[in-house]
């Protein structure tokens, strides 16, 4: 017999599972075909909150940025610059993320988004005797 989900009960069983347990999990099953054919109880709440309208600052390609940034130099200082990125210190690179954010955020600005309204949910999965 089978009994499709309602919205609600397809939200819930893809929420009860975390992610981190779901990996983990997977990486414990070896390669092959398994059988499936169980129960399970998953009882608890979900909540959804009103959509909403959100500002989301514009995004550049990266690789469009550097393709750009590159096509102005020669080739010795394209080498010369490939070989220190190799080994750029990481609070260098979120400086420059935040600069090439505010550039662009300067030239395209902010864009107004509909957002969907957050789900949350308070469950628990139990898996029932056969």
């Amino acid at each position: 017999m089978n009994v499709e989900l309602s919205k609600v009960q397809t939200v819930a069983l893809g929420k009860a599972i975390k992610d981190a347990v779901l990996k983990e999990a997977g990486a414990g099953v070896t390669a092959g075909e398994y059988p499936v054919d169980f129960t399970v109880r998953v009882s608890g709440s979900i909540k959804k909150g009103e959509d909403y309208e959100q500002e989301i600052v514009a995004k550049a390609d990266p690789w469009l940025l550097l393709a750009e940034a590159l096509s102005k130099l020669n080739g010795v200082t394209v080498d010369a610059l490939v070989r220190e990125a190799l080994t750029a210190d990481e609070a260098l690179i979120e400086g420059l993320k935040a600069k090439a954010a505010n550039a662009i955020q300067a030239v395209k600005g902010p864009t107004k988004t509909n957002c969907a309204g957050k789900i949350t949910t308070k469950l628990t999965v139990m898996p029932l005797a056969a």
